[in-house]
């Protein structure tokens, strides 16, 4: 991108590097406010409710554990943490720990539309052994027009990627590399399918209006020439006591510290406040809705940053969970994906092994809804006792737990039906069995095949008969 008269226009990919080294190129793309030209990083910095939006992504992520499996040939998956892809994932660096390098790719990602990472690697063509970032402003992408050897001695062939580093007023790529060597995450652009699109190109009006509305919030407090109030006297006064009263006027009841305090005033004076008028009443409304526009740009909740205009008890619940479950989710996805086709091959070229991020802990929900949940798992034989104690970070409760419990009352579908068949047609059927294996007892009263009797040998539904027939005997 090229800034043009303040207007930022795209560059072809196929400029060579000295056609426009000598100008403004990609670190310059930003937005052009009132005052001044800002890049994208300067409105992160200065734009409240930008840097909160992306604080709040970039945090949400950075906080999921990233963990890594293998397929097996039954389609089962089974934890990889011992292999190199794993442990470069949860170590990606000796200079950054995971949390902060995940939280800058996040973030850049947010504010630029794309973040990059290069990869160290051991030799040519093995699989590396770090991952460090590249700022997006610093790099500049060309397609090679015929075969050269790159700065790193690395041969490359006509038509290929080639992303460059540049620092400062640089003419010339410090650094090199081949597409294969650079892990690129990118949002989708209209005009260029190498780099992305920052999210703040669609709120330009946006923060061109939120700019100049705190600008003139700014110019109001310091050197504002609006009075509050007005004192109109019933006679003309001499110059000395205009200033006198002037001067009291000021000491007592100018500027905030002084808001509210009583008017005490002489020779007739009488005040007439000066309110606020519609149009300036209007202020707070366009705040409230730049501020909305930035959620909507990037698909939060506005519960989620804390704006509360239309929350109620019944569906702030529903917004908060919605974070994760579809403001995050396509963000993940988007990240697992790039891992699995510019990563991962380098380690797996059969694709066994992969990468995702568990929003399990995010999504959890109450107390309450978690422990009905357990008891149907554990109920129908979907989850171990051990499995629901491992989930609530409880200890191991012995091998009791480590074996799947059913319902011993579930029968076959359908047994109800056959043996009402065999019935009326005089045929004996063996008795039914649970899942279990065990042969289901039959009732005295009704002779239905049930999963437990009482000591008189009776299932519930006549031992509750027999149980209210004793009582009605016994009142009467």
């Amino acid at each position: 991108m090229l800034i043009s008269d303040g207007q930022i226009a795209p560059i072809s990919l196929s400029d060579s590097v000295p056609s426009w080294a000598n100008r403004n190129y990609y670190p310059g793309t930003g937005l052009g406010l009132s005052k001044a030209f800002a890049t994208y990083g300067q409105v992160y910095k200065s734009q409240l409710w930008v840097a909160t939006l992306v604080n709040k992504l970039a945090f949400g992520v950075a906080r999921l554990p990233l963990k890594c499996y293998t397929r097996t040939g039954s389609g089962d998956r089974v934890d990889a943490r011992d292999t190199p892809f794993a442990r470069l994932l949860r170590n990606p660096n000796s200079r950054h720990d995971p949390f902060f390098f995940w939280l800058w790719t996040a973030s850049t990602f947010e504010i630029y539309g794309e973040a990059l990472w290069v990869k160290d690697r051991p030799g040519p063509g093995r699989p590396p052994v770090g991952l460090y970032p590249l700022h997006p402003s610093n790099v500049f992408t060309r397609r090679t027009d015929r075969p050269e050897t790159l700065k790193s001695g690395v041969q490359v062939d006509a038509g290929e990627l080639i992303y460059g580093f540049y620092a400062g007023s640089a003419t010339a790529a410090l650094m090199e590399w081949r597409q294969d060597d650079i892990v690129h995450f990118k949002t989708y652009n209209p005009e260029n399918q190498v780099r992305g699109l920052s999210r703040l190109e669609p709120l330009r009006q946006t923060i061109l209006n939120e700019d100049a509305a705190r600008r003139a919030s700014e110019a109001f407090w310091l050197n504002g020439g609006r009075p509050s109030m007005t004192v109109t006297l019933e006679r003309s006064l001499s110059e000395p006591a205009l200033e006198r009263m002037s001067a009291q006027l000021n000491q007592l009841h100018a500027g905030v510290d002084n808001w509210g305090r009583i008017a005490l005033l002489e020779e007739g004076a009488k005040p007439t406040l000066l309110p606020l008028n519609a149009e300036e009443m209007q202020y707070i409304e366009s705040r409230k809705i730049n501020r909305e526009e930035a959620c909507g740009i990037y698909d939060v909740p506005p519960p989620v940053v804390h704006i509360l205009d239309r929350a109620t008890f019944s569906n702030i619940t529903e917004q908060m969970r919605s974070m994760y479950r579809d403001t995050m989710a396509p963000r993940l996805g988007l990240f697992e994906s790039v891992l699995d086709t510019q990563l991962r091959p380098d380690f797996d070229p059969r694709g066994n092994l992969y990468a995702e991020f568990l929003m399990d802990e995010v999504l959890r929900g109450s107390f309450e809804q978690r422990v009905l949940a357990y008891e149907t798992m554990a109920r129908i034989g979907g989850m171990m006792p051990a499995e629901i104690r491992e989930r609530e970070n409880l200890p191991d409760g012995g091998p009791e737990t480590h074996q799947l419990y059913v319902n011993a009352a579930t029968v076959p579908l359908g047994e109800v039906t056959r043996r009402a068949q065999a019935t009326q047609e005089g045929a004996v059927l063996p008795a039914p069995t649970n899942l279990l294996g065990d042969e289901l007892p039959v009732c005295t009263g009704c002779s239905d095949f049930t999963d437990s009797l009482s000591r008189r040998g009776l299932c519930r539904s006549c031992e509750g008969k027999a149980g209210r027939m004793l009582t009605t005997k016994e009142n009467s």
